[in-house]
């Protein structure tokens, strides 16, 4: 077998993501041919979301007709927006299927239950065998990745990555802090893959790093100075903390605070990201926001950047089959002018504002494989076209959970948290 692999990520090919860096390691490791798509037998293309949809279509184009397409990797656990781009997908982790392809063909890929076919309506079970064997992986960044965790512990309700797949954690931890340790001692820059930074016990092996992403729960208790990072990043999700405990993430406002004044102080900086619009959002949702940034406005040294981020629904989550609704925008806009134009303004917060309506539904409609209309309208009672994929939750499952959210989060009172 003659392989081609395409990076969607990258238009030079000369660069490989982590997808196309391990099909590489399979490839060779199977003794399997490397070639350009001109001359392969079957093309791997790699993508890592669903709005990497434009790239493959760019790529699509360098493949000759009558060449097998399989794709695969983050973007391939919402399939069905690809359709037309690929022969098939594999959905999950490509373990097994890569290395039934190789010794077995691509009839023998295609029968197993990860492989999304367009014209077979069969349930597609998500491969969950990962490779842990493979040696660590350079980015193109230069920073060399070994592998933590996949999926996330949490089920945050907005979250394609808590819902898509059970979390795994690396079985031989030690190996890892091996691996880190004659990185480092070789000169490289490392980083461990996973969903919380300060989960797991590496970071006395790692040394200094530029950023370690955190929970509010375990950043509390983790040791803070810039021996350990330059800075925490922090998903705050819901913008207040009635959100916050709906969606799974109950952080406290006071306690972020008193955690990002605690960092400062230790010379490490600190990133908030929030979702703007999530279903169920108010008004008063926005002015609370306010508390917070005058809890922080005091402090003599110290910046926090305020990173928002449109609300996009992913077909694996329990917030995917709320309609979708454009009413964040006029509130960020006052929360944004209280800041700029009014008492708001401190030189100890920055803000990155989130994409305006027209391009978050051009995202979801990627994520969804969905029209304006279907997204406008939700999925109470129409089964979106990737639950063909057997998700965590299944339709049923998500529906009741999406009918709990809109039941809390309807009233301005105190919600508990659903996961």
């Amino acid at each position: 077998m003659r392989v081609a692999i395409l990076d969607t990520n990258y238009t030079d090919q000369k660069f490989h993501g982590l997808a196309a860096s391990w099909l590489r390691w399979e490839a060779e490791r199977a003794s399997v041919a490397i070639v350009p798509a001109e001359i392969a037998d079957v093309v791997l293309m790699t993508v890592s979301s669903q709005q990497g949809l434009v790239a493959c279509r760019s790529a699509r184009k360098t493949i000759p007709r009558g060449v097998p397409v399989i794709l695969g990797g983050g973007g391939a656990w919402a399939p069905a927006v690809f359709c037309g781009l690929c022969d098939m997908v594999c959905v999950g982790e490509g373990q097994r299927f890569i290395r039934t392809l190789f010794s077995d063909g691509i009839d023998a890929a295609k029968a197993l239950p990860e492989c999304w076919l367009y014209d077979n309506q069969r349930e597609v079970i998500p491969g969950t065998s990962f490779p842990w064997d493979c040696p660590p992986l350079r980015h193109p960044d230069g920073t060399v990745r070994v592998f933590g965790a996949r999926g996330c512990r949490r089920k945050c309700l907005f979250c394609q990555t808590g819902w898509e797949q059970k979390y795994q954690q690396n079985p031989n931890p030690d190996l890892i802090r091996s691996q880190i340790k004659s990185l480092k001692k070789s000169g490289c820059k490392v980083a461990v893959i996973t969903n919380d930074g300060a989960a797991d016990d590496y970071s006395g092996a790692l040394g200094q790093q530029e950023f370690v992403s955190v929970t509010m729960e375990k950043a509390s208790d983790m040791p803070l100075s810039r021996e350990i990072t330059k800075s925490i990043r922090i998903g705050v999700e819901g913008v207040s903390e009635r959100l916050r405990k709906a969606v799974g993430k109950p952080v406290p406002s006071a306690e972020l605070a008193k955690l990002t004044i605690r960092a400062w102080r230790a010379g490490v900086g600190v990133r908030w990201f929030f979702i703007a619009g999530l279903p169920g959002e108010l008004e008063s949702d926005w002015v609370e926001l306010r508390q917070l940034i005058d809890a922080v406005r005091h402090e003599p040294k110290g910046v926090v950047m305020l990173n928002f981020h449109a609300f996009i629904p992913q077909p694996a989550t329990p917030l995917c089959v709320l309609p979708l609704r454009d009413e964040y925008w006029p509130w960020f806009e006052e929360f944004r002018r209280w800041f700029f134009h009014g008492p708001g303004f401190t030189r100890r917060v920055q803000i990155v504002a989130p994409a305006q309506y027209k391009g978050r539904m051009e995202r979801a409609k990627e994520s969804m494989a969905a029209t304006e209309e279907e997204l406008r309208r939700g999925w109470w009672e129409n089964d979106n076209i990737n639950w063909r994929v057997k998700y965590l939750l299944s339709p049923t499952g998500l529906r009741k959970m999406a009918r709990r959210w809109e039941t809390l989060t309807g009233k301005k009172a105190k919600v508990e948290c659903l996961t």
